[in-house]
C-alpha cells in the first residue's frame, strides 16, 4: 500500500476543564480565537489555517490527538484502508473538511484531514534580519520590538511520548510519507539502540524543516510538547518577557537545541501541558546524514537554559 502523502501539520487537540483559562493562556501565547462554543475552542495563527489548536471541554485535562493535512482526498481514501482506520467523516470545526482517524500500535491518535476552507491571513511585521560579522542586510532599519503576545505563524512540530519506540517508528514510517532526520539512542552493543527519531516530511531533493514530529520512547504515552513557530529571535524574547509578566509557568528556555538547531522557549499551560515557541530551525533535504544521538536532556541544549533531567523521561 502506498504511503500517505502529507502536506503539513494541521492542528493539535487537547481536553481541558476550563475553556476560559486555556483561552487566556493561549491568547498570551500568541494564538487568536476563531470560534468558540460551550464545548470547544478553536484557536488560529496568522496563516490561512482555520485553527492550529483545538481545546475540548472535559472534566479531565489530557492530550487527545494531532492532525496532518494530506495532499489530496485520494490520500484520505488510502488512509481509510490502514488497519483500524475510521471511514472518511466530516469535520465539525470551522471551514469544514474531511477526516480519517488512525491509531498507532501504542494508541497514538493521528487525524488526517483535507478540504478545510482557508482564511485570509492576518498581518504581521516583517522579520528583523541580523547584522552579523560578514553580512549586514538590515540597513536604515532600526529594530523595534516590545514584549507582547507575539503572533504564532504555524504549528511546526509535535513530540510524542511512546512506550515502544521501535514499533511506533516502524508504523509511522510505513504509513506516512515521513523520513528520519536524526535518531535518539541509548547505549548498546555492538551499536546504540534506536528508541526514537526526529521525522520530517519526505520531499526528496526539496528542502524542508528538520522535523515535524518526534517519536521518543518513554514511561509515558501522549504528547511531550506542541511547538509553534514565531517570526524571529526578537519574537521569541518578546513572547518570553510577556508570558513571564503574566505569571505563566516557564519550563525551559530560552536556548538553542543540538538536534534541529532551533531556538526554543518552553512553557507549561495551566493544565500542565508543555508548549513551545521556536525559530531558526535547520532546513534539510535527502542529502542530510542522520546522527545517532546518545545523551540526556542537558546534552540536547547548546546554550541557554537547559531542560531539567526529567524532560525526556
Amino acid at each position: 500500500m502506498a504511503r500517505i502523502r502529507l502536506k503539513q501539520l494541521a492542528y493539535v487537540t487537547y481536553a481541558v476543564p476550563d475553556l476560559d483559562l486555556i483561552e487566556r493562556f493561549l491568547g498570551d501565547f500568541g494564538l487568536a480565537r476563531n470560534l468558540r462554543t460551550d464545548e470547544v475552542l478553536y484557536m488560529r495563527g496568522t496563516g490561512s489555517e482555520q485553527y492550529l489548536y483545538v481545546a475540548e471541554k472535559s472534566a479531565k485535562a489530557e492530550y487527545i490527538s494531532l492532525a496532518f493535512e494530506v495532499q489530496s482526498r485520494q490520500d484520505l481514501e488510502v488512509a481509510s484502508m490502514v488497519p483500524g482506520a475510521s471511514p472518511l467523516e466530516k469535520l465539525k470545526g470551522p471551514g469544514g473538511g474531511t477526516r480519517v482517524r488512525l491509531t498507532s500500535p501504542g494508541g497514538q491518535r493521528i487525524d488526517l484531514v483535507h478540504g478545510i476552507a482557508e482564511l485570509a491571513p492576518l498581518p504581521v511585521r516583517e522579520t528583523f534580519p541580523l547584522n552579523i560579522s560578514d553580512r549586514q542586510p538590515r540597513k536604515n532599519r532600526p529594530v523595534r520590538q516590545r514584549a507582547e503576545a507575539t503572533p504564532i505563524l504555524r504549528l511546526g512540530h509535535c513530540a510524542l511520548w511512546v512506550k515502544d519506540g521501535e514499533a511506533e517508528l516502524a508504523w509511522f514510517l510505513k504509513h506516512l510519507e515521513l523520513v528520519a532526520s536524526d535518531y535518539i539512542c541509548i547505549p548498546g552493543e555492538p551499536e546504540p539502540k534506536v528508541i526514537g527519531a526526529f521525522l520530517r516530511l519526505d520531499r526528496g531533493v526539496d528542502f524542508v524543516e528538520h522535523h515535524c514530529i518526534l517519536i521518543n520512547e518513554s514511561i509515558h504515552s501522549g504528547c511531550h510538547h506542541a511547538s509553534f513557530e514565531v517570526l524571529d529571535l526578537d519574537a521569541v524574547f518578546a513572547a518570553h518577557e510577556h508570558l513571564k509578566a503574566q505569571d505563566w509557568s516557564l519550563d525551559a528556555g530560552i536556548g538553542r537545541h543540538y538536534l534541529g538547531s532551533l531556538i526554543y522557549d518552553y512553557w507549561t499551560d495551566p493544565f500542565g501541558n508543555r508548549i513551545e515557541h521556536y525559530t531558526d530551525s535547520d532546513i534539510v533535504n535527502h542529502e542530510y546524514v542522520p546522527t545517532r544521538f546518545v545523551g540526556g536532556a542537558e546534552e540536547t541544549t547548546q546554550w541557554g537554559m537547559a531542560p531539567p533531567p526529567e524532560f525526556f523521561a
